[in-house]
């Protein structure tokens, strides 16, 4: 990453542009701060955010009608959301590696590069957020720069050109990370591991060493240096010698200090809590229900705090106003929390959808089939304001078909 750039200062740009990297955890930080990515090394953060990239990766985008809730084709947007974004990349890749930076640092980009003669979008230029930098000096006409690797060459480009993807955000033209308020709940975790560590590495061998005599602050120094010299090359478990002018007393470890940090899942479930995933997957204790009903919970209530965002962002840059108007873009999740098919045959044959919606819920594109857009019923019920004149129709003989009797 280049911090000066060839024909300026990093700091003619932006004067606080190392606290802001330092921030986003784009630089190293020793002073405490648990975003960009060194939060990786938690495995807690790690699981959490494989979980949430993965999520979004994999669910595809899909392009609907706002009128009757219906999947249209829009073949190049499609394309370029759930197959190919360019020559490197695959959607999912692409889609992953956003999510993993904006969770981490806060912001994800990718600049649009588009068919010169239709305007269409034609492929994403993935840029990490080390090399890009938003220019807001004008709130009204923020401008994004982009520096790749190993290139002095910035590249200018306008809001409609870009995709930023940003999960949470105060002031519209940045986000922070979520990470920013777990410093206190790894810091703790991490004490905690530390402390289990130093205890299999040098809890054996703690001692108090008592000699006869009175000794001086030299003569106690130089003791411990030669017992620890004698025993220099022991093995865990080995025998120590001492003579008759010192006693060996061994060190008892309170083991409910060490219960306590096993056992301690504060910090685990605060990781799920502040990055919205739910605490079962962390390995922690679900609530009394089953897998269907925390995954069906999970996407309803989790995932769209990250959807949102992301389709929201991608209507705004990838569609036209008039297309805005007409469609919307929504993860389809039917895969794993979509209807049943036989409650989607339920509704269909009681007339309550139409048979393009029900292929809709099941994350099928509609046919068009003019069969396809009408109301069903059946013969097995009745209104009940023709209930009674139903009924004396029958009595007169006149309910039933004269030749049912002649039929198989």
């Amino acid at each position: 990453m280049k911090l000066f750039r060839s024909g300026e200062l990093a700091t003619d740009v932006d004067p606080n542009w190392a606290g802001s990297l330092l921030d986003e955890g784009i630089l190293p930080s020793t002073r405490g701060s648990y975003t960009g990515i060194g939060a990786l090394r938690n495995s807690d953060v790690l699981t959490a955010v494989s979980i949430l990239a993965g999520d979004i990766g994999r669910f595809p985008l899909v392009v609907r009608d706002r009128q009757n809730d219906q999947l249209v084709s829009l073949e190049n947007v499609e394309y370029l959301l759930n197959t190919k974004v360019n020559n490197r990349l695959t959607a999912y890749q692409w889609k992953f590696s956003m999510a993993v930076n904006a969770i981490l640092s806060g912001n994800a980009y990718s600049r649009i590069i588009r068919d010169p003669l239709t305007g269409e979008p034609a492929m994403f230029e993935f840029y990490a957020p080390s090399q890009a930098q938003i220019d807001d000096s004008d709130p009204a006409h923020i401008v994004y720069r982009f520096t790749p690797y190993n290139s002095g060459v910035q590249k200018v480009c306008q809001p409609e050109d870009v995709i930023h993807w940003k999960f949470f955000s105060y002031d519209t033209i940045r986000g922070r990370s979520p990470l920013l308020s777990l410093g206190q709940e790894i810091g703790l975790q991490e004490s905690g591991v530390s402390t289990l560590q130093k205890f299999f590495a040098d809890g054996l061998k703690g001692s108090i060493i008592k000699a006869k005599g009175k000794l001086g602050a030299d003569a106690r120094r130089k003791m411990r240096q030669d017992f620890e010299k004698a025993q220099a090359g022991a093995s865990a478990g080995a025998p120590i010698i001492v003579d008759d002018t010192m006693e060996y007393t061994p060190l008892e470890v309170d083991t409910n200090v060490l219960n306590l940090i096993t056992s301690n899942n504060y910090s685990t479930a605060q990781i799920a809590k502040a990055l919205r995933v739910p605490a079962y997957r962390l390995a922690q204790n679900s609530p009394n229900q089953s897998v269907k009903q925390l995954t069906d919970d999970y996407v309803q209530n989790n995932l769209p705090f990250y959807f949102m965002p992301i389709t929201t962002e991608i209507e705004m840059k990838l569609l036209s106003d008039t297309e805005r108007h007409k469609y919307e873009i929504s993860f389809d999740t039917s895969a794993v929390a979509g209807m049943a098919v036989d409650d989607v045959v339920k509704l269909k044959g009681n007339g309550i959808i139409m048979g393009d919606e029900g292929r809709s819920k099941l994350g099928m594109k509609a046919t068009g089939l003019p069969e396809m857009n009408k109301l069903e019923s059946n013969l097995n019920s009745i209104f009940l304001d023709q209930r009674d004149q139903w009924l004396a129709a029958k009595a007169r003989g006149k309910g039933t078909d004269s030749n049912s009797n002649n039929r198989d």
